[in-house]
């Protein structure tokens, strides 16, 4: 760009200085008289502003032009404001200086003077700007800069761009074409260029929208902090005032822990009994983490995991377990507890309770967090498993009681009502009495069928609080476990056991409500037969048995066909995973033929396998319809044969009801367990998760803040007992801050060194230690969470860029591009359509230079105190590859890199060379090389071949 000699009139101030776009369009528009004007109306887009002489100064206020007025410039003499466009929340608002001069110009007007080809040759492929285009282009430049500025308010002044500056612009490859773009003339001509401004300012408000919110949401945090402190301040000054004024018992007793007077650790530990978790204290939690809040880390101290739930319509009257929640005010932590039909806020110190009602939950901020229970450190059974799961459903077990007591007591009424009135008023012509047992019968009807639906609903809402609870400990329990669980099965048999629970509550929806109603009317009518008549009841109670064994066998026989279903599933659900991360494969080698006919012959052999299932219920449904006639017949048969004469007509009526209904429970139940029978596969697929041990327990030490000092001692490791050794006898010591390369053959257990070093394997002799603990007497998540780690061929998680490299921590944007920077990577993500937000799928989207740089800025965004590094610049260029270097150097962490690569390799502080599972060499890479009969040497003399 040239220089404007306008803008050096400064060193001539003998001379009166006239603004460029003044003199140029001072004649267009019509005066407006600023004297006594507060604000100037600046209209809509059809208008510009030309400001004459003096100062406007542009604020953005609400569309409405109510609340706060964000200043966002001053527009000196010679600015050309466009009036302010429709859509933003914001719009602009002008207040002029003392001595402020405007112009208002419309559109109209400024085509209507306005000829293009002046004094221009209309054959030249390039034409000096005619003044007024020159005028325009600037004005606009200096009003437009303003609006972009405002938001960059922390931008450091000497990055400031003037109007007159000289900016060089860098041309990626390729072919620029000079001269052949569309000139300010034929925008101006053809109405373009207005347009564009339009919608330039459009996109500039819409930043200034979200700085606005930026700015407000910042102010909310700084209030709700201050408020905190301010409270935080009066206990302790309450605390010094009570101590001062106590008696000599109390100033003898012992100071509570930190974490017992901290509000929000006596919060979340009320609301963690309610839900039967234990809590650790926050001191015990290891290194604290600024971007975690309070809750958070008591929680990760604790081994508990978190989720945040919105507050939303009339939440306090539906019980979502304990939650913990703040006051939108203060920001004050309270204990959001579930008691008498709605929620109450509990304040642990002083032990008051307040029911949440409408104006309450509107003094609560919308957000609450909630704690999920861990199952214990123990092998679970099926009877443990369902004692947790019901902890805190004591009211739904006495609700189910009580409504099957009084379903039996009532279910017995029609047996014995029907026996009466067939068998004694009916004879007896009593109607009257008819009439009342009749209307007795039916009131006993209509209440029996409320307990029903009471009970019912227990059932479905029990069902629905052991799949809440279990699902969630099932998923913890499985992130809990250690690596070589995972290495010993599949992806099927993983994806089975993490949704084993809902799969199974699936399998007996409506299982739970029929067999608990149907067994407590059968236990009522057992009670009534043998009233009447034992030997009659026991023969009864045969044929009961006889089903029941039936119906057992058909319920075996139906889980041998249902355990190979699920085995085969799993295997179809391996294959589709396995065919569509090798799609890209298989389409090379022309092979997606063959794939679907493998896929299809296993789909075919489960369809076969579910007729099969199905032709089992399909006998059961048969049996259940014909075997109660058949044994009413076989009753009938008896009382008329050797039990003639033993009862009255009445009685036998009564009788015959009793079995007919004591068959009809017995029948639902057994059909509802061989339903149920499905399930019992499903939960062999959840065992080996109940039954492995967690990698982290509680009896483990937190590390502490690590300095980076790690030292392996006799480590030797196979992958079987019968295996050979993948290590053998390897011992290390990394000092704080060190840069350690590991090189060596294929095969000669780098990678299994690293496994090792990160806790994923233990060796079969030896101990790994951090800064002189052993790793397996730490927390070994904990150890982690300070490291930083790539290993080789990862893949990023599916999601954007921006999800990817935070992960589930709240890093800022300006976190992640300074990650990004980090490995290299910022300018590719500046090139991508949607930024940070680019949408990528199991790295499918990049790559694989960029997956490797995308996964490097996942782990040094975390500044660990130690990176491990497997082969994870393997696919980078030189300059990449310095990039990493130079930014892991200035972390000043201990680094353990593997790799083959010599320009990596003489970075390091430290090679070692390992060959068959054994370490031969180590020292400085200089040292190394020098010696032409080391192993180091030789390894580069076959890379440079």
């Amino acid at each position: 760009m040239s220089v404007h000699p306008e803008a050096h009139q400064e060193a001539h101030p003998q001379v009166a200085a006239v603004d460029p776009v003044v003199h140029a369009l001072g004649a267009l528009g019509s005066p407006v008289d600023c004297a006594g004007l507060r604000t100037v109306p600046l209209e809509g887009p059809h208008v510009l502003w030309l400001v004459v002489a003096g100062g406007l100064d542009l604020f953005a206020v609400d569309a409405a032009q109510q609340g706060h007025w964000h200043f966002l410039g001053r527009l000196e003499a010679g600015s050309l404001l466009l009036g302010p466009v429709e859509g933003p929340q914001h719009t602009l608002v002008g207040r002029p200086t003392q001595d402020c001069a405007l112009r208002r110009i419309g559109l109209r007007e400024l085509y209507a003077g306005y000829d293009p080809y002046a004094g221009r040759d209309p054959y030249s492929t390039y034409a000096e700007p005619t003044p007024l285009e020159h005028a325009f282009a600037l004005g606009t430049a200096r009003s437009l800069g303003v609006l972009f500025e405002a938001p960059l308010d922390g931008r450091p002044a000497d990055e400031a761009v003037a109007d007159d500056d000289m900016l060089w612009m860098p041309v990626p490859p390729g072919t620029v074409q000079y001269g052949a773009g569309e000139a300010a003339a034929d925008l101006l001509v053809d109405g373009a260029l207005w347009q564009r401004m339009v919608n330039q300012q459009y996109r500039l408000l819409s930043a200034v929208d979200r700085w606005i919110e930026q700015l407000e949401r910042a102010h909310e945090d700084r209030a709700a902090a201050g408020m905190k402190a301010g409270e935080t301040v009066r206990a302790r000054a309450d605390q010094a005032l009570l101590a001062s004024i106590g008696g000599p018992d109390r100033a003898g007793r012992k100071k509570s822990s930190a974490a017992a007077d901290d509000a929000t650790y006596a919060v979340c530990r009320q609301v963690a009994r309610a839900a039967g978790i234990t809590l650790a204290e926050p001191s015990a939690s290891g290194v604290a983490d600024e971007r975690t809040g309070a809750v958070e880390r008591i929680a990760v101290a604790s081994r508990v995991r978190t989720r945040a739930v919105r507050l939303e319509g009339r939440w306090w009257r539906t019980d979502s377990g304990p939650l913990v929640g703040h006051w939108a005010k203060s920001g004050a932590p309270v204990a959001l507890l579930w008691r008498r039909g709605r929620y109450e806020a509990v304040n642990p110190a002083s032990g008051l309770r307040m029911r949440i009602g409408e104006e309450k939950a509107a003094e609560l901020e919308p957000r609450a967090v909630m704690f999920y229970r861990p199952l214990p450190e123990r092998p679970m059974t099926p009877l443990r498993l369902l004692g947790f799961s019901l902890r805190g459903a004591g009211g739904d077990v006495r609700n189910l009681a009580l409504a099957g007591l009084v379903t039996v007591g009532l279910g017995a009424l029609v047996p014995i009502a029907t026996g009466r009135i067939l068998g004694v008023y009916v004879p007896a012509g009593q109607t009257s009495l008819i009439v009342q047992v009749a209307l007795a019968v039916m009131m006993a009807g209509v209440v029996s069928a409320a307990f029903m639906l009471m009970q019912n609903l227990t059932v479905l809402r029990m069902e629905g609080r052991i799949e809440s609870v279990l699902q969630p400990a099932v998923w913890d329990r499985l992130l809990r476990l250690p690596t070589k669980f995972f290495a010993e099965r599949s992806t099927g048999e993983l994806a089975s056991a993490a949704m084993g629970i809902s799969a199974i509550r699936r399998v007996l929806t409506g299982v739970g409500p029929v067999a608990v109603q149907a067994s407590t009317v059968g236990a009522m009518n057992v009670v009534l037969l043998l009233f009447y008549s034992v030997p009659l009841a026991l023969v009864a109670m045969a044929m009961l048995l006889v089903i029941a064994v039936v119906f057992l066998g058909l319920g075996l026989w139906q889980v041998r066909w249902q355990r190979r279903l699920v085995e085969l599933n799993n295997k179809l659900n391996n294959q589709a995973f396995q065919t569509l991360r090798g799609l890209p494969k298989l389409r090379v080698a022309a092979a997606e033929s063959f794939a679907y006919a493998a896929w299809a012959r296993e789909f075919a052999r489960s369809r076969e396998l579910q007729q099969r299932a199905g032709r089992i219920r399909n006998v059961t449904t048969v049996l259940d319809a014909v075997y109660l006639p058949l044994c009413s017949l076989i009753m009938f048969m008896l009382l008329a044969g050797p039990a003639r004469g033993s009862m009255t007509a009445g009685e036998f009526l009564t009788f015959s009801t009793s079995v007919t209904m004591l068959l009809t429970s017995v029948t639902q139940v057994t059909g509802a367990l061989v339903s149920a029978a499905a399930a019992l596969p499903l939960f062999e697929q959840i065992k080996p998760v109940l039954d492995e041990a967690p990698e982290v327990r509680g009896s483990t030490t937190q590390p502490g803040v690590l300095s980076g000092a790690i030292e392996a001692r006799n480590l030797s490791f196979r992958y079987s007992d019968d295996a050979p050794l993948v290590l053998d006898d390897v011992s290390l010591d990394i000092r704080p801050g060190e840069f350690v390369a590991v090189v060596g053959p294929s095969g000669c257990g780098k990678s299994t060194l690293l496994r090792l070093l990160i806790g994923f394997d233990r060796p079969v002799t030896g101990s790994v230690l951090y800064d002189g603990q052993d790793l397996t007497a730490l927390d070994q998540a904990a150890v982690r969470r300070q490291c930083g780690v790539v290993l080789q061929n990862a893949q990023p998680l599916t999601g954007s860029i921006l999800d990817c490299i935070s992960g589930a921590e709240s890093f800022s944007q300006e976190e992640v591009w300074a990650a990004a920077e980090m490995a290299g990577l910022a300018e590719d993500i500046r090139r991508m359509p949607m930024g940070l937000h680019t949408m990528i799928a199991g790295g499918g989207a990049i790559s694989g230079g960029q997956r490797q740089r995308l996964m490097i800025a996942q782990a040094l965004i975390r500044r660990p105190r130690i990176l491990f590094l497997d082969e994870a610049t393997s696919a980078l260029d030189n300059e990449a590859q310095r990039i990493v270097i130079d930014s892991t150097r200035r972390l000043n962490a201990t680094r353990l890199v593997i790799a083959h690569r010599l320009s990596t390799v003489m970075d390091a502080d430290r090679v070692i060379v390992m060959s068959a599972g054994r370490i031969v060499e180590q020292g400085p890479p200089s040292a190394l090389l020098s010696d032409p009969r080391g192993h180091l040497y030789e390894l580069v003399r076959r890379q440079m071949r």
